[in-house]
């Protein structure tokens, strides 16, 4: 890999001498609308929420009134609780009156809303406001970023118009910008022109678009706002589709991007994309979609072009892919899961697959990320938008940890018993050439080929024994019934039912893994089944099983086909691949975990910990403290509840039956005070041991559970405890320091998925001596240093990932480039928020890192240091 000696994001920051004046508008809601708008809510039978009006939709529906609209603030009292680049011209009470009677009070059906509110006219009114100088005016009292609130709303609109209304030049093609929805969160999006269409080389259709989504951001104790400028991909069905995947106990729903050239409600200038939900609803006709509420029956009844039948965009979809004067174009949005029907050719064999997912892959190259950033640095210059400067790497003595195979905890040879459920003699076969070419592991001589049969390896030795599954893995009939109630009861049913065939058939045993033949998701949809998995999940941990599934090992395609054979065998290497990695999860699951490495600077006991905090079905999530010690096994501990008043710390390897025996479940609102003392307690702030407490930010500093590790509050070296409010800061405690809790050190988490909040980074040359990049770019890996206490990770790229440094997705001459996938790693932040006097920062943070990839299942870096990863897989047992 080519050493780069400086990272680039693609982030931009103000100027110090900046200047960026808008002459933007605002408006409040007149006192006699909301007035009488809450007044009917509160009549409203079975309304969500009391008090609050149900504001979502209309948010959504103001930019397409209108897309100089921007945003609508959440304190509808405000002066400013509307805000737009430039004064609308159609008249507003229209689209507020059809949200008032759709959504406000569709039970007085003969109220004439127009009329009603259109007695008291919305006064716009003129704001110059220098965004500039609005976003460096004010710091929290750690020194970070408190940029004022038209900064938030206002900033990523005038981009995203910016961008739409210039274009952008990538690749030497000219790209047009759509104006996308503006977001809850005041995000806003720019699609590069409208979809394009793209068929791979097995007939897989589909649609796509890129895009670029603004949003702002901040660091810890750093006085600047980031504008963040992400590239996506959005991918479109373009066929009909054949599978619809669900998540979790709710319908199955679609996303789906409309578009009018003439405007939704008034014709305007700007190009606007809307978005709105579908559901998919099973009848006894069969499935269709429907238009979920709120912003898709708005638009339903205000549009002045013909609105989409909302079915067509499952089974016809590319009949609505262009708009006219009279019609509005709509684009079903593909997600993970989702599967398209091929088209049928009369000569092909009935064993011919009949559908395929979509054709265009996620990912961009680090050149295709740059190449926007580039593109963008001049169209910002104007503004006083300037790039963020590149980071260095950070510098640090400890560059990795001892293999973990070398780190497995003394004793004896550690014996683990794995039962295969399977009848296939091909996937017999291609565990076994797993175990011994792809674990290392040598055959014992057996008795019986029907029988267990044992492998040695140099760290431990490991038994499979056969199992029969009979037809518990054919899947659950899945109920049909046109009512959604009677279909959701019958399939509880169905499920409970075959619970019970698993508990009387399946005897208990010692621990040992239950590797699964089992048919994807896919399958199962396709056959109007109900996935057999959960139960086996759910079940199998009291009987003395944990839990791995493995798909089936199809036939090998004839020689001639350009699928890779394993050597000496007639099986798919990429099915040798898969039994390697299901064996080495199904053995995780039972204590094959690697043993925890001393940090530097640390010689005496130590504890690595963290609280955990999955959610569980039912508006509930389950707290867990979970600690490793160099020399011994991980160990996990629920929270007590009502139910469990006292809950020990157990093996790491039990938990799962305590996840689905459902202990230590909560509802986080209603018990926060327990979850703040058991956090209190995985502190342990009356401990001199030296101890590294992982905090993840997304789980833990909402709620009111620990504030103070927010952007806003969080202080190093001066740590408030959980629990502890801190919006009145004259009134909260002295902060507690290291000598007051000796041996503690915080070190605070971010992810990619938290929002988006932490930027791509990637590799480039740079001159030292002009300070300034130099052509080229790629990816790296290691340690980068932003501050003083605040680090980015990043893995390397997995082996798997061979994509040609040449692709690029944004060259339109090269539409095939989109079939490839790329592997676009996003760092952790990694926030040395609490140390000791004497720490080094760098250290501790490279050894959190360097714990993403201490794992004995995957040669891939993983997400999380290796203690939070292992918690992470088992909340699978949350069924």
């Amino acid at each position: 890999m080519p050493h780069y000696p400086r990272q680039q994001s693609a982030v931009f920051v103000f100027a110090s001498d900046a200047e960026l004046t808008v002459h933007t508008r605002s408006a409040a809601l007149p006192s006699a609308w909301l007035r009488h708008l809450r007044t009917v809510w509160e009549t409203r039978p079975g309304r969500h929420s009391a008090g609050s009006l149900p504001t979502r939709s209309l948010s959504a529906l103001l930019p397409a009134f209108d897309p100089r609209i921007t945003a609508l603030s959440h304190q509808l009292e405000s002066p400013h609780a509307l805000r737009a680049t430039a004064e609308p011209t159609a008249p507003f009470d229209l689209a507020v009156a059809a949200w008032a009677a759709t959504d406000v009070a569709p039970h007085l059906p003969e109220t004439d809303w127009e009329a009603l509110l259109g007695e008291h006219p919305v006064q716009w009114h003129r704001d110059d406001l220098d965004l500039a100088h609005l976003a460096r005016a004010s710091a929290h009292p750690n020194s970070t970023a408190n940029p004022a609130e038209p900064v938030w709303s206002l900033l990523p609109s005038l981009l995203a118009e910016h961008i739409a209304t210039t274009g952008l030049t990538l690749a030497g093609h000219d790209y047009t910008g759509w104006l996308g929805p503006t977001q809850p969160d005041n995000r806003r999006r720019v699609y590069l022109g409208p979809p394009i269409a793209l068929t791979d080389r097995t007939d897989a259709h589909g649609l796509y678009a890129h895009y670029i989504e603004f949003h702002l951001e901040t660091i810890p104790c750093d006085p600047q706002v980031r504008v963040h400028a992400d590239l996506h991909m959005a991918r479109f069905a373009a066929r009909p589709m054949s599978y619809v995947p669900r998540r979790g106990d709710k319908a199955a729903t679609i996303s789906a991007l409309l578009h009018t050239d003439t405007g939704f409600l008034t014709s305007h200038e700007r190009r606007m994309l809307v978005q709105a939900e579908l559901t998919l609803q099973h009848t006894s006709d069969g499935p269709r979609l429907a238009w979920s509420p709120r912003i898709s029956r708005l638009l339903a009844l205000l549009s002045r072009p013909r609105y989409p039948a909302p079915d067509t965009l499952r089974t016809d979809p590319a009949s609505l892919a262009t708009s006219t004067e009279q019609s509005v174009a709509a684009w079903a949005t593909h997600s993970t899961g989702m599967r398209y029907y091929l088209p049928e050719h009369p000569e092909a064999a009935s064993a011919v697959r009949k559908s395929a997912e979509h054709p265009a892959a996620p990912g961009y190259q680090p050149r295709d990320h740059l190449e926007v950033f580039d593109a963008l640095t001049p169209l910002f210059a104007p503004l006083g938008l300037i790039p963020v400067a590149a980071a260095r790497k950070a510098p640090s003595r400890t560059r990795a940890l001892p293999p973990p195979s070398a780190r497995i905890p003394a004793g004896p040879r550690p014996h683990y018993h794995l039962e295969h459920w399977t009848t296939s003699p091909r996937t017999r076969q291609a565990l076994h050439l797993a175990l011994t070419n792809k674990l290392q592991l040598v055959p014992e001589p057996s008795e019986s080929a029907d029988g267990p049969a044992t492998y040695t390896g140099e760290d431990y030795s490991l038994t499979v024994h056969p199992y029969d599954p009979g037809t518990l893995t054919g899947g659950i009939p899945r109920s049909l019934h046109a009512d959604r109630a009677v279909r959701r009861a019958e399939d509880d049913r169905a499920r409970a039912a075959h619970t019970e065939r698993i508990q009387g058939s399946v005897p208990r045993t010692n621990l040992r893994a239950a590797l699964i033949e089992l048919e994807d998701q896919h399958y199962f949809g396709r056959n109007q089944l109900l996935d057999a998995k959960p139960a086996f999940k759910a079940t199998l941990p009291a009987l003395g099983r944990r839990v791995q599934c493995m798909r089936p090992v199809l036939p090998a395609p004839d020689k001639a086909s350009k699928v890779k054979r394993y050597p000496g065998s007639d099986l798919r290497s990429s099915d040798i691949e898969r039994a390697a990695a299901s064996a080495l999860d199904a053995l995780r699951q039972i204590g094959h975990l690697p043993g925890l490495p001393q940090p530097p600077g640390i010689a005496g006991p130590f504890e690595l910990i963290t609280l955990w905090a999955p959610p569980a079905p039912g508006s509930q999530c389950v707290p867990m403290i979970l600690r490793a010690r160099p020399g011994t096994a991980p160990t996990a501990q629920l929270m007590p509840t009502r139910g469990s008043r006292y809950e020990p710390e157990i093996p790491f390897t039990q938990l799962p039956e305590a996840l689905t025996d459902k202990r230590g479940r909560i509802n986080a609102y209603r018990e926060r005070p327990a979850l703040v003392d058991f956090l209190r307690q995985a502190l342990a702030p009356d401990s001199t041991t030296d101890r590294i407490f992982l905090a993840r930010a997304a789980a833990l500093r909402n709620r009111d559970i620990w504030p103070w590790l927010q952007d806003t509050h969080l202080t190093p070296g001066a740590v408030h405890a959980p629990g502890t409010r801190l919006d009145q800061p004259d009134s909260a405690p002295t902060p507690r320091k290291p000598s007051d809790l000796p041996g503690l050190r915080i070190i605070r988490l971010r992810e990619a998925a938290d929002r988006a909040a932490v930027a791509h980074l990637f590799g480039v040359p740079y001159d030292e001596q002009a300070q300034q990049r130099t052509p080229g770019n790629g990816r790296f890996s290691g340690l980068v240093q932003h501050s003083d206490t605040v680090f980015y990770g990043l893995n390397p790229r997995p082996a798997q990932n061979q994509t040609p440094l040449d692709v690029t997705k944004l060259d339109p001459a090269r539409p095939q480039d989109a079939t490839w996938s790329v592997h676009n790693p996003r760092p952790l932040e990694i926030v040395t928020a609490f140390l000791q006097d004497g720490d080094d920062p760098a250290e501790l943070a490279m050894y959190v890192q360097a714990l993403r990839r201490s794992v004995l299942h995957t040669a891939n870096g993983t997400v999380w240091p290796w203690l939070i990863h292992c918690a992470d897989l088992m909340t699978e047992y949350l069924v």
